[in-house]
């Protein structure tokens, strides 16, 4: 079995929108991570530019986990950016009820890029809710076959209230966010399971300026904006104190 370290960036950037006459444009920007392709057998996933470290396990079975993926998001742009995260994923259905987040921790960094503006969450371990809230992820893992947040329960999911969106943030310029995750090959998978794939995912990352109008051109109930927006600004301010 080979194991390598990744490390993967991604950057957010503020561009300008042109304003057409009667019409109101925002701010946006949008960043598409190189997609991972998983497949049973063999799991590759590669990141980032051609610099990027590959993880890879060959021959992956039942009870196996990779090494981590790593995406720090960052406002690189001169504004305060609202910022929402999409997994994408694409291909085997019946692989994606078996493999699953084995670990997954968000970090909220300082522009030093070491000290945190937010208490960092491992939000899930061995598969199940941890950290502040893991009552959401301890629900999405029950409603798995393998008792663990597989990609079919966790693709969608509205736990930010942002579906399509499983992420979502808010950045002032020079802050960031970091996300680690870890993938495993459900325990329980039995022979069924064998030669299903491939099955590919990238994580699309949208970012607007932080206000209902921007917000709103983006595929998110309208309802809840309004709520979005002042938990964004709050967000904000915790990086100003």
């Amino acid at each position: 079995m080979k194991k390598k370290i990744l490390a993967s960036i991604m950057v957010i950037g503020m561009l300008a929108l042109a304003m057409g006459y009667g019409t109101y444009s925002y701010f946006s920007s949008t960043k598409t991570s190189t997609s991972n392709t998983f497949t049973a057998g063999t799991l590759s996933i590669n990141l980032g530019e051609s610099e990027t470290p590959e993880i890879s396990i060959d021959n992956m079975a039942p009870g196996d986990v990779t090494g981590n993926w790593v995406i720090t998001i960052k406002n690189d742009g001169n504004l305060p950016l609202a910022w929402f995260g999409n997994w994408i994923i694409e291909g085997d259905a019946k692989l994606k009820e078996a493999l699953y987040i084995d670990y997954a921790q968000m970090e909220f960094l300082k522009p030093d890029g070491a000290s945190t503006w937010e208490t960092t969450d491992n939000f899930i371990a061995n598969g199940v809710g941890s950290g502040t809230y893991p009552g959401w992820y301890n629900y999405l893992a029950s409603l798995s076959t393998f008792d663990v947040v597989t990609l079919a329960v966790w693709d969608g999911n509205n736990g930010m209230g942002t579906t399509p969106y499983e992420h979502a943030g808010a950045l002032n310029p020079g802050y960031s966010y970091r996300l680690t995750v870890r993938f495993g090959f459900a325990a329980g998978a039995d022979n069924t399971y064998q030669g299903a794939g491939p099955l590919t995912i990238t994580l699309k990352v949208d970012a607007t300026q932080v206000n209902a109008g921007a917000i709103g051109q983006l595929s998110i109930n309208p309802s809840a904006i309004p709520g979005l927006v002042d938990w964004l600004n709050t967000q904000l301010a915790k990086q100003h104190s």
